[in-house]
């Protein structure tokens, strides 16, 4: 996913030399892809592309970390900004919240802190600006304050008015089919089961966990109290929530990706620094931390022979600790040649190749070694169903048809006889694999006959069928079939176009029996439909292109006009064409308009340079064969 990451930002963490372009090639040769760097009063706005194992990225602190290691590689200052320690005086607790976790894997850190004395009102010029550029709108200083420690630290939290929770209780649970909720976007929301959600004493949902919190508990302009809340969730519960619901949200997108466990409190205190300093709060609760999780330090060893062999250069080892250094590993008190993995780095770093990942990268792929592959050049057999797939959908679109692309699943009654129902449905629309093209070809025929009087249309693929599963195997039988429908068109035409077809892949219609057999169906209003098992006939086709030598002649190209009468077919009239001249190279059809057929016909002589005489003796040649089966030049 993108972050804006504004460079003013980033200034608060890091002090560099470096301009906005030097930051970004930085960034794009070692770390991230920085796909553009936009201008806002005079700020550089970097958009980058964080990859999907790198949660600890999404955020301001996130990208520091990464330019504090990769900006001195290419010859920059750096120095990290040391942040003055958030320091808490005493409490004087007054206010309590109950807290029950009836699933401990639910949330593996749940932290909180109630304030009171709010006085809520519109946030500095600063942090307005600074949520303005990242794409989040200024709601208020309470809530500024959780939406810039979320881009800042990589934390979602969440605020509540401590007043609007009946009973000074939160229980997190998971939720019951069909319960509801109204999210802070005022939507109402029915949610399956086992969604991550907190009830409060009187029994109502007030937080759709990780996502947004519920309309019943929010901060307003009369909100004196509140309870600040910071945790961690099960990021496989949160993905799925938000996935099932259609709701994503940035705090839903950190927590999927995991939360440094590290840094849940000192996002917090920082923030209960900040909301001090904006409202004038003071604490007036203990910390409730609750931690329902126990990590050791991981510790990876560091293979600098591995190392070397992956990259395909000599690294010292001096440099590859040097370079684990700058990006948070400590070495090993107990082992040699282990690091100990950063915290916000736990999920991601698990064996000694994902070490030498980061070793590599910092290193610079560019300056890897470039060696050319050695030895023959493999024989490639060519994949004859894809071959013919390609040859068919050419062949079709020539004769004027439109490829069409259905869904794979489908309404029961137009998946056909024996259709396997899908266990979890997008929609009701979807509910079944479908074992037949032509029901949804048909759809698209009615659709469309208000635009033309002649429709013609296929699809090349897939269908499902339970016939050909085997006891115990999940998996249906799919062959590849090609589906043809069309409205307005002839059946002799139609039958004419498919043994066309068949002569390119070099089968005789007449010899075309078995499991290969087909049927022109008549659907009635003009419809007809035939569906063939593509796959059958791609393995029975014998006629491969083969390379043709290029010649050192130039070819002659031109256009004709042909009037057609009613009982001729296509297929007749270009094979009639192909066949009066060898020096005939290509021949393709062009356009149609009413009994018209328009066609582009290319003449080659291979032994010579063929001339305008060869080519009137060859046109002269085509009017004689046309007009014995009825067919005459346009004349204008």
């Amino acid at each position: 996913m993108n972050v804006p990451i504004p460079y003013s930002w980033l200034k608060d963490y890091i002090k560099t030399n470096a301009n906005a372009e030097e930051v970004a090639e930085a960034l794009s040769l070692h770390s991230f892809n920085v796909e553009d760097i936009k201008k806002i009063d005079n700020d550089d706005i970097f958009e980058v592309e964080v990859t999907p194992n790198r949660g600890d990225a999404l955020s301001i602190l996130g990208v520091a970390r990464e330019l504090k290691a990769v900006l001195p590689i290419r010859g920059f200052k750096c120095e990290w900004v040391q942040k003055e320690k958030t320091d808490i005086e005493k409490i004087n607790a007054v206010d309590k919240i109950e807290v029950v976790i009836e699933d401990k894997t639910l949330v593996p850190r749940f932290s909180a802190i109630v304030m009171n004395n709010i006085k809520f009102g519109e946030s500095p010029k600063l942090i307005k600006e600074r949520l303005e550029k990242v794409g989040i709108r200024p709601l208020g200083n309470v809530i500024d304050v959780t939406n810039y420690m979320m881009m800042d630290k990589g934390q979602p939290m969440h605020v509540f008015d401590y007043e609007k929770i009946i009973g000074g209780k939160m229980i997190v649970r998971e939720s019951k089919e069909g319960e509801i909720i109204t999210t802070l976007d005022g939507v109402t929301r029915k949610l399956p089961a086992g969604v991550i959600v907190i009830e409060d004493g009187g029994g109502r949902l007030i937080d759709l966990c990780g996502i947004m919190g519920a309309k019943n508990s929010e901060v307003d302009e009369n909100t004196k109290k509140i309870l600040l809340f910071v945790q961690i969730y099960d990021p496989v519960r949160i993905r799925k929530a938000s996935m099932i619901l259609g709701h994503r949200t940035e705090a839903a997108l950190r927590f999927e990706k995991g939360i440094d466990y590290e840094g849940v409190i000192p996002a917090l205190w920082e923030s209960v620094k900040m909301i001090k300093k904006l409202t004038g709060a003071v604490v007036s609760s203990e910390l409730i931390d609750i931690v329902n999780f126990s990590r050791n330090p991981k510790e990876i060893n560091v293979d600098v022979e591995k190392i070397n062999k992956i990259a395909g250069r000599e690294i010292e080892p001096e440099k590859i600790f040097s370079y684990l250094s700058a990006l948070g590993f400590e070495k090993s008190k107990d082992k040699d040649n282990f690091v100990v993995v950063p915290s916000w780095r736990y999920d991601d770093i698990n064996i000694p190749e994902d070490i030498a990942e980061e070793v590599i990268r910092l290193y610079g792929y560019y300056n890897l070694p470039a060696k050319l592959l050695e030895g023959q050049i493999p024989v490639v057999e060519i994949n004859k169903i894809f071959y013919w797939e390609k040859t068919a959908r050419y062949f079709l679109k020539y004769n004027g048809f439109f490829e069409c692309y259905t869904y794979s699943a489908t309404t029961e009654d137009k998946a056909g006889e024996g259709a396997l129902k899908i266990a979890n449905p997008l929609n009701e629309e979807m509910t079944h694999l479908k074992t037949s093209l032509l029901p949804q070809l048909l759809d698209v025929l009615d659709k469309n006959q208000s635009y033309s009087d002649k429709i013609k249309v296929f699809e090349i693929a897939s269908v499902y069928l339970p016939s050909g599963m085997n006891e115990g195997d999940k998996i249906p039988f799919q062959p590849v079939n090609l589906g043809i429908a069309t409205h307005g068109v002839d059946y002799l035409d139609l039958k004419g176009i498919i043994e066309s077809l068949f002569e390119i892949m070099g089968l005789n219609p007449s010899e075309i029996s078995g499991s290969f057999s087909y049927e022109i169906r008549d659907f009635g209003n003009e419809n007809l439909g035939v569906e063939i098992n593509f796959e059958s006939l791609a393995k029975m086709a014998n006629k491969l292109r083969s390379y043709t030598p290029l010649t050192n002649f130039n070819s002659i190209r031109e256009d004709l006009t042909f009037e057609v009468p009613d009982n001729v077919l296509y297929p007749q009239i270009e094979k009639t064409i192909r066949e009066t001249d060898e020096r005939i190279f290509k021949l393709n059809f062009k356009d149609v308009f009413k009994n018209y057929l328009t066609f582009s016909i290319g003449y080659l002589d291979k032994e010579k340079q063929i001339s305008s005489e060869d080519t009137q003796e060859i046109r002269k040649k085509i009017f004689e064969k046309l007009e014995k089966i009825g067919v005459k030049l346009k004349v204008l």
